[in-house]
């Protein structure tokens, strides 16, 4: 059976975004980017919300254009060639511009696919389907960077009792605190 990975960023005090859905406080690093590329081989698929679809739109497609070495254009090029699938009940239909994307409609449709033979499938964001697998049980592995800083309002990552066990933890140069949980 295939795995459901999150992956997030969030602050000290559990935010996932602020009010304007923004990140400034993130920090991205060297670190960042090498968790982020040991994902490429783990996972063959990803999903998303309807509402990170539609912003992933606006970047990734056209940096999958972008023939550098650089993450970015490394990450854009492994989002544009793998599986999407998003997570949607107002969605019907892909956008042609990002090839190898269906719609999900339901949690059923991404337990079903969970059930599939593959690699693992990432959770891209965000953070509603985030929780509703998370709520829902769906997630094989918590993986959570913790920046450090506090903002005083936002969108929690996660807000349902979860009984986590601690599997790994790491500390980057930028005072991200990388931790790896699993379900107890």
């Amino acid at each position: 059976m295939r795995k459901l990975l999150m992956y997030m960023q969030s602050t000290a005090n559990g935010f996932g975004a602020d009010p304007g859905d923004e990140m400034f406080w993130a920090k991205v690093s060297d670190q960042t980017w090498e968790f982020t590329n040991s994902l490429h081989d783990r996972c063959d698929a990803m999903v998303m919300g309807r509402k990170m679809y539609q912003d992933f739109l606006g970047f990734w497609p056209e940096q999958a254009k972008d023939e550098s070495d650089s993450d970015v254009a490394r990450h854009a090029r492994w989002q544009y060639d793998l599986a999407k699938y998003v997570l949607s009940a107002s969605l019907t239909e892909a956008d042609p511009s990002w090839p190898n994307t269906q719609i999900l409609s339901s949690l059923d449709d991404l337990k079903a696919l969970k059930e599939q033979p593959g690699k693992d499938i990432l959770i891209a964001g965000g953070i509603g389907i985030t929780k509703a697998c998370a709520n829902a049980g769906l997630i094989d592995d918590y993986y959570i960077h913790v920046n450090p800083a506090t903002i005083p309002e936002g969108t929690l990552l996660l807000d349902a009792r979860l009984d986590l066990q601690l599997v790994d933890v790491k500390q980057h140069d930028t005072g991200v605190v990388a931790l790896h949980y699993r379900p107890a």
